[in-house]
């Protein structure tokens, strides 16, 4: 029983088809089109050995083949883009500005957004003004801040079991408070 370890027109086509689709995706260029093939083609023919002709066409086992390491070529492409190696960074952490001086993060950040930037003393007021919101609110309503704080809005929600409805009212008591104190400025909406 000898098997051909020779890719045919198909397998090839199949091959090259399956690169195309991954360019654009994951950062992948064009430029990464011969790379991707290569690689695709590497594995099938490392593979060819173990087809079993009594189990499957061959075709049908390229095309498999083929379909799985494309979407392990994917699947590390995009484990890899994840972070990049960064390091995380504080917001509060010293950075340089246009003019030669020293800001933090935050500041350079908001400034691109086209937000004025808070400075310490502003946002320690902010702070002591929220604080102060949230103590006047309802004993139900501070108990909602703080697994806002916590779990965020989704999470708080799940773990709570509430509906959808119940929380949109919830969510528009509180904006009423911070409006009221007129620092509705705060809050986001998305």
């Amino acid at each position: 029983m000898s098997q051909q370890f020779d890719l045919d027109r198909f397998e090839e086509c199949f091959i090259h088809h399956m690169a195309r689709k991954l360019v654009g995706k994951a950062g992948f260029t064009d430029s990464d089109l011969d790379d991707i093939k290569q690689d695709l083609r590497a594995d099938v023919l490392q593979r060819l050995g173990r087809f079993d002709p009594a189990r499957s066409r061959r075709h049908g086992f390229v095309v498999m083949r083929v379909r799985r390491c494309a979407a392990t070529i994917l699947e590390r492409r995009r484990a890899a883009k994840r972070n990049g190696g960064r390091a995380p960074v504080s917001l509060n952490a010293p950075v340089h500005d246009e003019e030669d001086g020293t800001v933090e993060l935050h500041e350079l950040l908001d400034a691109r957004l086209g937000r004025p930037g808070r400075g310490e003393e502003e946002l320690r007021d902010l702070a002591m003004e929220v604080r102060a919101v949230v103590a006047r609110l309802e004993p139900d309503l501070r108990d909602w801040c703080a697994a806002f704080g916590v779990l965020g809005i989704r999470g708080a929600a799940r773990a709570r079991h509430v509906p959808r409805c119940r929380l949109q009212g919830i969510a528009r008591r509180i904006r009423q408070a911070f409006a009221a104190a007129a620092l509705d400025d705060c809050l986001h909406e998305k």
